[in-house]
């Protein structure tokens, strides 16, 4: 039962941190256009979720996420850490927290 809840908690916190990103809240529940609907917003081509895909390389895609997310709603240092290594909390903090989203400027690296 407690894990049901904390799940309904974490679908509320990412639903509430792709509304503050300017997207549906809905899209946060659909599998793999979830991640799709993340690499548009922060690099401008959702198609580079590919790189997922690819061995070694995506833990650094998967972290890179990570960093970029954090410095689209300007966190920087623990908290980026915060989120690559608990991501639910940290992704609860930002859904419920002031955070406001403001769309990378180096949105082509990854």
């Amino acid at each position: 039962m407690l894990s049901v809840i904390l799940y309904v908690v974490m679908i509320v916190a990412d639903w509430k941190v792709y509304e503050k990103m300017g997207r549906q809240g809905w899209e946060c529940i659909i599998p793999f256009y979830n991640v799709y609907v993340l690499f548009q917003v922060l690099y401008g081509n959702g198609w580079k979720m590919l790189l997922l895909l690819i061995p070694f390389y995506n833990i650094y895609v998967a972290i890179k996420l990570q960093i970029d997310l954090a410095h689209g709603f300007n966190q920087f240092g623990a908290f980026v850490l915060g989120l690559v290594l608990v991501n639910p909390v940290f992704m609860a903090i930002l859904g419920f927290g002031d955070y406001s989203f403001t769309a990378p400027s180096n949105s082509a690296a990854v």
